[in-house]
């Protein structure tokens, strides 16, 4: 894996066609939840988890849920490979595309996501 790869689960809540090419198009390894029958109807908790066991960054679009699953892995002393939260429209493709690149200027390694959780 390039240095700069990122490998990341997109949540089926923002899982789509046009997100996954966004993401590889930037060099990036995607795996999205809404396109594998195995991970589409699987819970939170559960999906974040199959997220850290697969060392990939996980992105979704669930900010009521997301903020106390992180919260509940800090109070337990788990690490995780970071998690982006996302306010934009699910179908604003060229704002989310500026907004992935502005992070990931910032943050270009699978070691700067440790533990990092932000807002898209």
């Amino acid at each position: 894996m390039p240095a700069d790869q990122l490998r990341v689960l997109v949540d089926a809540d923002m899982s789509s066609h046009g997100l996954v090419t966004i993401l590889e198009n930037a060099g990036h390894e995607v795996v999205a939840a809404g396109l594998r029958d195995d991970l589409k109807q699987l819970a939170d908790d559960i999906l974040f988890s199959y997220a850290q066991a697969e060392r990939r960054l996980f992105v979704t679009h669930n900010t009521h849920d997301f903020p106390d699953i992180l919260v509940a892995w800090a109070a337990a002393g788990r690490s995780h490979h970071g998690c982006i939260l996302s306010h934009t429209a699910t179908n604003a493709f060229a704002e989310m595309k500026r907004r992935f690149e502005t992070w990931f200027v910032h943050f270009p390694t699978m070691n700067d996501w440790i533990d990092r959780a932000v807002y898209l």
